[in-house]
């Protein structure tokens, strides 16, 4: 059993689940509830979605790690499960049925809201998670940017299935005021900016400590490729742009609120620098790339601000 939760990465699916619990609760009806709106789709059918995208990471896991055996064996930086704890056979069997689990999840949520093509999106990026564990990520910053990009998802899967189900509900309104619900996307999307860049910064800190069995299996990361000296200058030029959205988005949203102000220089930008510390003095691994995930939780907790100040953004 432990090796089971070992190869699906547990810590992976709480961050997921808590990040869509965050977008769904902390910021979605938040700014419904200010506009006299509510959420639509039940409870039931959003834990089904977070179930949905759970399994599909879960099996990304378990796939990513049944290539990878020989590479971490070579680099011998994390516990090796497939070929061990569990054998490939089963991490097959495993990654088959998580995947079945998602998509048919995905079609009947989709079939439930009335648009039954969103299933094909998991469909798609079952796929694309597939050929990224075989082939994509032996490419120069493509794995890391794939990888970016689908954690980038995670709070917009929020959205796939709300959506359709509010523009039934309030279709007279939007069509009275000329509007929509796209606003909701604007405030995920700032979510979806920040999980983006620490993934792809957390991708390229992991690889400098898989350098020998990336290079045995081809794979052409940014350590191997450019060095690590330049791979610090690369995932420090990252977390500038990363500090950077943070300060323009206190300036340009939140100016007016100290709190906020202190949460973004405390919470998030004072740990961006002592992560960059850490990579330039080469601080342990797991200390890294731990600060890093905890930035990853700060900034979405930011969503709690985000619940009580929406009175004063939208009175503004």
């Amino acid at each position: 059993m432990l090796g089971i939760l070992k190869l699906i990465r547990i810590r992976t699916l709480l961050f997921a689940a808590f990040t869509m619990y965050c977008m769904r609760y902390f910021v979605i009806r938040s700014i419904l509830d200010i506009n006299g709106l509510t959420l639509q789709l039940p409870d039931w059918a959003f834990t089904l979605s977070v179930l949905s995208v759970c399994a599909l990471i879960a099996g990304a896991n378990v796939i990513n790690d049944y290539f990878d055996t020989r590479t971490d064996r070579l680099s011998a930086v994390k516990d090796v499960v497939v070929g061990r704890c569990i054998t490939r056979r089963t991490a097959m069997t495993l990654h088959s049925v998580l995947n079945v689990l998602a998509i048919v999840i995905a079609f009947g949520l989709s079939i439930y809201v009335g648009i039954w093509k969103i299933g094909i999106l998991f469909l798609l990026v079952s796929g694309l998670l597939w050929f990224y564990s075989s082939a994509y990520k032996r490419y120069l910053l493509i794995g890391n940017l794939i990888v970016g990009i689908l954690a980038a998802l995670i709070p917009l899967c929020v959205l796939l299935f709300e959506i359709p189900l509010l523009n039934d509900e309030y279709s007279d309104l939007l069509i009275q005021t000329d509007t929509n619900f796209m606003y909701l996307f604007n405030w995920i999307l700032g979510f979806s900016l920040f999980i983006f860049l620490n993934t792809v910064i957390y991708e390229m800190n992991k690889d400098i400590y898989t350098i020998p069995g990336d290079i045995e299996k081809g794979i052409r990361s940014v350590p191997v490729r450019w060095g690590i000296p330049a791979t610090r200058i690369v995932i420090s030029v990252w977390t500038a742009i990363a500090v950077c959205c943070a300060v323009v988005l206190y300036f340009t949203v939140f100016s007016e609120s100290s709190l906020v102000l202190t949460y973004i220089a405390l919470g998030i930008c004072l740990p961006y620098c002592i992560y960059l510390v850490c990579v330039w003095f080469s601080v342990k691994r797991s200390l890294q790339l731990g600060i890093i995930r905890l930035i990853m939780v700060l900034c979405v907790a930011f969503s709690f601000l985000l619940h009580h100040f929406f009175d004063l953004i939208f009175a503004n």
